[in-house]
């Protein structure tokens, strides 16, 4: 990678954080700037409609390259990966416990580890307040998914409505409903509270609702596009909805990616283990048995990135480069205990030999030169012998050890990288061939729905033997380790390290899945407030607004009422577009600091 995305610290000299991305991040704005005139087109409705999903996708896989992107610093939080740059203020959100005991790491140093390296302080709440720069990591979300949201509500109305005759009529309807439903299913994953809006809503007397609420209204919309996708046969072209011609879904599997993402919403929505235990698993298992692992194909669903031009997969570009994020600890340690201690420390920390052949021996697949002068690692030089390669297909181990700023903390450190999507780094880190930072990458891995898919038929219903036949997909598939069986005590132990080994970097799953187990460390927020910026529209609060995390309680109930606010929602594509516009702002500046250098 470039200096400018290894040493983030010398952004202040433009006046600018963001620096964490190269110079072909050039995001076109999803948002039609002619909005009125586009409504009355019929031919344009399908772009729109095209623009409500992208914007869904670039919000969730956080493409357009901002600071706000939430997901790398709730992936730090998570303890899935580990970083200490102040880069979406992952240092400030990311601070480490002196005395975790139920977590594994008692005093004196928890998860802190040696402190040599910097000194310790403790996780923080969601910095909600205008005159907080930490607050942007609560705002991209929420006027991301609304401007979904808004624009797949104006598709549905040019339809519904005003009756427009829109090409592919059917097609655009259906994937404009599936929108709406990933749009809230967002918003009811990350915030206590928010609004449900249709095409067809009085949208001057809506309230906030809780986040049940809107989870049951993403639910509803998940029902109603499978009853739509099997209605009718078609195909959803790849180019202008998936990034690339040769990614291409029909009705089928469209049915299918909507089955999967309401068992996601519905597994993933427990902000901790008591709201866990009362999931409906049967649901759950429902969902899944017909989603994108089910049938004789099982399939990721996936999205073409061009180099980050309109299609981008940021949350990959930044993990999966070795300079600029590596695999936590608490990740690494699963794979090899004897090599990877958790918490870090730099003199037990030695190459590994792992029975996982995700991580094996540390050693790197890719070209010689590549390993030695990006990666620091060692060249898996058995790929040349008969036995067969022995070195990570996901991850490799640096010699090199530690990076960044060690006087951040040693918890901030580790040796091993995640190497599975490097070719989408987009800086030209592209050893498996690819032209520069474009590919293929999966959003949701079929495998994921399969571990969602066993957990229910774990916890739910059970079915102990088709559950281990679903987790050693990738347990013996991809990890080479001995197969689970109906009869392990550990089974669900079994599921759950697949979960956090496999799903890594393909979305923000390690997040829910710890949050949902109580493995978040102490004071680190479950859930995101309402953004200081809305509130202050609804006149709810000014100045410091209320949050979750650190001295505050770390979730909302379930069931707490939305607070008492009729708003008009017309600000989220224009707040969306000012971000983007943003962003452009800080590339133009990124890229005069880097001619200066």
């Amino acid at each position: 990678m470039r200096i400018s995305k290894r040493i983030p610290e010398i952004v202040g000299l433009v006046a600018l954080v963001f620096v964490g991305a190269c110079d072909t991040l050039n995001i076109a704005n999803p948002n039609d700037p002619d909005r009125r005139r586009a409504l009355g087109d019929p031919n344009s409705i399908p772009s729109v409609a095209q623009g409500a999903f992208q914007t869904w996708y670039l919000t969730s896989q956080g493409g357009f390259g901002e600071d706000q992107y939430p997901a790398l610093t709730m992936s730090v939080m998570a303890r899935s990966h580990v970083a200490m740059w102040n880069n979406f203020h992952i240092r400030y959100y990311t601070g480490c416990t002196t005395d975790w005991a139920a977590g594994g790491y008692p005093a004196p140093l928890g998860t802190c580890g040696n402190l040599t390296e910097g000194p310790a302080y403790p996780r923080a709440a969601w910095a909600n307040s205008l005159a907080a720069a930490e607050r942007t990591q609560i705002e991209a979300m929420w006027y991301g998914y609304y401007a979904s949201l808004s624009s797949a509500n104006d598709a549905l109305s040019a339809i519904r409505t005003v009756q427009l005759d829109v090409p592919g009529s059917h097609m655009v309807e259906t994937m404009s409903v599936l929108t709406q439903a990933l749009a809230l299913s967002g918003i009811a994953l990350n915030y206590d509270q928010g609004f449900i809006v249709d095409y067809n809503t009085d949208v001057l007397s809506i309230a906030l609702s809780n986040r049940t609420q809107i989870r049951d209204a993403a639910l509803a919309k998940f029902d109603e596009a499978i009853t739509l996708a099997a209605a009718d046969s078609f195909t959803v072209p790849g180019g202008d909805w998936f990034g690339g011609p040769a990614v291409s879904y029909t009705n089928v599997k469209v049915a299918q990616i909507a089955n999967t993402m309401a068992a996601r919403l519905l597994a993933y929505f427990p902000r901790n283990a008591a709201e866990n235990a009362t999931v409906d698993w049967a649901r759950v298992a429902s969902y899944a048995s017909k989603g994108i692992s089910s049938g004789t194909k099982p399939f990721n669903l996936t999205f073409h990135q061009d180099a980050c031009t309109s299609w981008c997969d940021f949350l990959k570009v930044w993990s999966n480069d070795m300079t600029t994020m590596r695999v936590h600890t608490r990740v690494a340690h699963m794979m090899d205990p004897a090599s990877q201690p958790d918490p870090w420390d730099v003199n037990l920390n030695h190459n590994p030999s792992s029975p996982d052949k995700r991580l094996g021996d540390g050693t790197s697949r890719e070209p010689v030169a590549y390993d030695t002068l990006i990666l620091r690692a060692y060249p898996d030089t058995n790929c040349k012998k008969p036995v067969g390669c022995t070195g990570g297909s996901d991850f490799v181990w640096t010699h090199t050890k530690e990076f960044g700023n060690k006087t951040r903390g040693a918890w901030h450190q580790s040796a091993v990288g995640q190497v599975r999507y490097d070719s989408l780094t987009t800086c030209g880190d592209n050893p498996q061939g690819a032209s520069t930072g474009s590919g293929d990458a999966p959003m949701v891995l079929a495998a994921e729905n399969d571990l969602i898919w066993a957990e229910a038929l774990i916890r739910g219903p059970a079915n102990l033997a088709l559950a281990a036949t679903l987790i050693n997909h990738t347990r013996v598939g991809r990890g080479g380790l001995p197969a689970a069986t109906a009869g392990d005590p550990n089974l669900l132990q079994e599921l759950q390290y697949e979960q956090d080994v496999e799903l890594i970097g393909s979305n923000i799953a390690p997040f829910y899945n710890q949050r949902r187990i109580d493995n978040l460390e102490p004071l680190t927020p479950h859930e995101m407030p309402v953004p200081a910026q809305e509130l202050g529209v609804l006149k709810l609060c000014s100045g410091t607004c209320y949050t979750w995390g650190g001295s505050s309680p770390l979730n909302s109930s379930a069931s707490a009422p939305g607070s008492s606010a009729a708003v008009l929602m017309q600000s989220a594509p224009q707040i969306w577009t000012r971000m983007y516009q943003g962003r452009q702002a800080s590339m133009r500046a990124s890229r005069l600091l880097r001619s200066l250098q």
